[in-house]
């Protein structure tokens, strides 16, 4: 819950005409989210299996990282 708090900051605090290093700062600690929430998705599927999938929150956070990811790369 901390970590969607803070990731949510990070996102509020984005404005037009921001320098470049604010920019790179904010897409590294966009990164460092991505990862952690990544992370907690594997975990999940390792140890709910099949039945991940069966909580409507878990297919929720499973969309959001794949659309992340993908928007990423």
């Amino acid at each position: 819950m901390i970590f969607i708090m803070l990731n949510m900051i990070t996102m509020a605090i984005e404005y037009d005409d921001m320098s470049l290093d604010y920019q790179k700062g904010l897409d590294v600690v966009n990164s460092t989210f991505l990862t952690i929430f990544t992370l907690e998705c594997v975990i999940k599927l390792f140890g709910l299996r099949l039945y991940y999938f069966k909580e409507p929150w878990n297919v929720f956070d499973f969309s959001v990282v794949v659309v992340s990811l993908l928007s990423k790369y």
